[in-house]
């Protein structure tokens, strides 16, 4: 989500529900990524960041 296309009081979760909501109604055999990749109402961007950072240090510490 680009979040500088959206006004700072947008409800991030109402956003995302909309959005997989959207992407449910979409043809499965067109679009089976969607169907594929976790729930997008599940997103937790403070969760993806973590996991990014995690992965940066892990790289680091391989050094």
């Amino acid at each position: 989500m680009d979040a500088r296309l959206h006004a700072r009081e947008t409800d991030c979760a109402a956003f995302l529900a909309t959005v997989a909501a959207r992407w449910a109604q979409l043809d499965p055999g067109e679009y089976p990524f969607v169907r594929q990749a976790r729930p997008l109402r599940e997103h937790d961007d403070r969760e993806q960041f973590l996991a990014g950072i995690d992965l940066i240090l892990t790289g680091i510490e391989a050094l």
